[in-house]
């Protein structure tokens, strides 16, 4: 039997909290403690981080562009791969928001390639998705299930998404009038943080270096570093380091006179990147007295979104 093309691209993110209560629970506390408060697990021992993020959340106006931001991106690459001939129902599915991944399995039409939104893979990301498309298929009936025809390749040493990594830090830069060929020039490339017992049995952590490397060797950067952000503050358990804040120390020490910093493990400029990256990687580049450019996440740049078309289309003559 000759497999059908696929009809449908599932484009499937972690989420981020938007006007509208979920219904968890009455009264409502507000979306982003409801956010947060699921991400944890409902969970009253973190009780004392849920209110700090959500602080996070409110001081930015209470919600996150995450969603809004990643269907910007699927409509690009739908409309990219229609332009090419590939005429596909884009259907976007969230890990922690609605509408849920396992929900909007029950719209795609046709068989179906998944796009993970997360460049770098994870127990907590990449295979947290998958896995919820598969529970998303089994609440189906058989005789209504779409083919699973696969699944996009990972793609964080792809040249598109280096080139706009590496776009978005030049940008950043002209902000500070400043040369990353200098070693006066601080280049901190961000990723988020995650348990040690995570980082030993997945690629995580060896690919967020490889991008970071092929961002700095693109920017002929002299003085670079990997920082990671957003570990909770009272988590018993190890993170991987080094945290933004010893980062932008080792790069002070090393010779920076200024720090740009680029979120090389996040693709919209959600909360995370906004605060802490944002907002506290500014305080501490004021304390040590250096000038400080954030620069915007890939979100939906031209040279990123047609990766990802490259991908899917690769991904489509696989199916």
């Amino acid at each position: 039997m000759v497999n059908k093309m696929p009809g449908s691209l599932f484009v499937v993110a972690f989420g981020g909290p938007t006007p509208g209560c979920c219904g968890r629970v009455d009264p409502c506390p507000g979306e982003a403690f409801c956010f947060v408060s699921g991400i944890f697990g409902h969970n009253p021992a973190r009780q004392a981080r849920v209110d700090e993020v959500v602080a996070h959340y409110r001081e930015l106006g209470g919600f996150s562009r995450f969603n809004e931001i990643t269907e910007t991106q699927a409509r690009a690459v739908g409309e990219e791969l229609a332009r090419r001939g590939h005429k596909l129902r884009v259907v976007v599915g969230y890990d922690h928001w609605h509408p849920h991944i396992q929900d909007k399995v029950a719209d795609l039409q046709g068989d179906f390639v998944t796009l993970v939104m997360s460049p770098h893979q994870s127990s907590v990301s990449w295979d947290g998705y998958l896995k919820r498309v598969s529970e998303g298929l089994e609440k189906l009936p058989e005789n209504k299930r779409p083919r699973w025809a696969g699944v996009v390749e990972p793609w964080w040493n792809k040249a598109g998404f280096i080139e706009a990594l590496a776009d978005r830090a030049r940008h950043a830069a002209r902000k500070l009038n400043v040369d990353f060929a200098r070693n006066t020039t601080g280049l901190l490339l961000s990723a988020h943080a995650v348990p040690m017992p995570v980082a030993r049995t997945a690629p995580y952590v060896d690919q967020i270096r490889e991008t970071a490397r092929l961002v700095a060797e693109r920017l002929n950067a002299a003085n670079w570093l990997v920082g990671f952000q957003s570990a909770p503050s009272d988590s018993r358990i190890e993170w991987t380091t080094p945290f933004l804040d010893r980062a932008m120390d080792e790069l002070a020490e090393a010779g920076a006179q200024a720090v740009v910093a680029v979120p090389v493990g996040f693709l919209c400029d959600n909360v995370e990147v906004l605060y802490d990256l944002g907002i506290e990687g500014a305080r501490k580049a004021e304390a040590l007295g250096v000038p400080f450019a954030a620069a915007e996440a890939v979100n939906d740049h031209p040279a990123f979104i047609g990766l990802l078309a490259d991908q899917v289309e690769a991904a489509l003559k696989k199916a």
